[in-house]
């Protein structure tokens, strides 16, 4: 009785054991084919090896110029369907992303998997130096062509710059709707509005000259620096875009202009701020940020950055960017109502395409002149 006991306990034993290995078998399996149900139709037929394969890997290290605040969402949705992928990212500057990337290049400590910036003329020093990876993302041809600005390298969002303002200290006839407006302003009261605006250091960097030329250009060269003339004076200039949004709300500023929209779209979030906080698309010029996403040649993590960069350029992935601040360009996404609400399109279609210009790949603005960047400084009282 004893043996038979014992031989029916192994044997029950044996086969729970087999159950829950089944099970585990079973769970493991089901959570390859969740990630790889989450894929579109159109992804090709390799990319559950690719699921399969980024899973004996270390993660992903993510050099950008994108703060946690923004990119928090759509790493939140990138692990619920690759919960074993751990992305780092790192919060550097405009210019900095690739200037750390070269120190640490000649260093020979350099891991980075993924590069993601705006600053034009950095990336196009950074692909001639050979260390863009070829990549051709799953998503390329459900983008718009002018989202790809040159091989291998993707747009991930389309950002506007802003005129925020302060909406209880300005009377609801000043709120400014454009950069004339806030001229108007200054010009009609300098003493009460004197170091109560507010900008970027025009011209301080790369970026910042992309973006100051980008604007001048389209409205013009001469009336451009007849505004900046005015401005300039009565502007006192950040580094930080998260400084002026934090002034504003105190009310130590009354009006910030060519700010970005990242900066201010995830705190309107918070009912407090959004009482204080006002925002206008400038309606004589909004310039729209092109951020670009790009595997780096130095990446250790092939799978995974694939996995990452696909995702980020889908509509899911478009989808979180959208809640966690930038801006999505994609036609598809859909954006549920709140303070981060806007896309590319429903931009377009409030403005029209003459109130709004991109960033791009364009010679002109990407590296103006020395005599404009100087002039620029010059009005803004800028030391050289």
């Amino acid at each position: 009785m004893k043996k038979t006991s014992i031989n029916m306990g192994r044997r029950q034993a044996t086969k729970i054991l087999a159950g829950v290995t089944a099970g585990l078998m079973l769970s493991t399996s089901g959570l390859v084919r969740s990630a790889a149900a989450a894929q579109p139709s159109y992804y090709p037929p390799d990319y559950a090896k690719v699921i399969e394969d980024s899973k004996k890997e270390g993660g992903v290290l993510v050099y950008s110029n994108v703060g946690e605040m923004n990119w928090r969402p759509l790493i939140e949705a990138f692990n619920a369907d690759y919960p074993w992928i751990k992305v780092q990212t790192l919060d550097l500057g405009t210019v900095e992303v690739f200037e750390r990337f070269y120190a640490e290049q000649a260093s020979g400590s350099n891991a980075t998997d993924v590069v993601v910036s705006h600053s034009s003329s950095a990336w196009l020093d950074f692909a001639d130096k050979g260390f863009v990876a070829p990549y051709v993302s799953a998503e390329e041809a459900h983008l718009p062509d002018w989202s790809k600005v040159a091989p291998n390298i993707y747009t991930i969002s389309v950002d506007p710059y802003l005129i925020a303002y302060n909406k209880l200290l300005l009377a609801k006839e000043e709120w400014p709707t454009s950069m004339e407006d806030i001229v108007n302003l200054v010009k009609k009261d300098p003493t009460r509005f004197n170091q109560k605006v507010s900008s970027g250091i025009p011209m301080s960097n790369a970026a910042a000259q992309n973006i100051d030329a980008v604007y001048m250009n389209h409205v013009g060269i001469d009336k451009a620096l007849d505004q900046f003339r005015v401005l300039g004076p009565a502007t006192a200039v950040f580094r930080s875009g998260g400084q002026q949004t934090e002034k504003l709300t105190s009310g130590e500023l009354l009006v910030a202009y060519l700010l970005s929209g990242i900066q201010v779209f995830p705190l309107l979030s918070d009912p407090a701020r959004a009482s204080v906080i006002g925002y206008a698309f400038p309606k004589d010029g909004t310039v729209m940020l092109m951020r670009h996403i790009a595997m780096a040649k130095t990446v250790k993590n092939p799978n995974s950055a694939r996995l990452f960069i696909d995702y980020v350029l889908s509509k899911a992935g478009e989808e979180a960017l959208a809640a966690g601040g930038l801006m999505p360009y994609r036609d598809d996404v859909v954006v549920p109502e709140g303070p981060n609400n806007f896309t590319y399109k429903k931009i377009a279609d409030m403005l029209g395409d003459k109130s709004m210009v991109r960033t791009a790949f364009d010679p002109k603005t990407m590296r103006p002149p020395q005599d404009l960047v100087d002039k620029v400084t010059s009005a803004f009282v800028i030391p050289k």
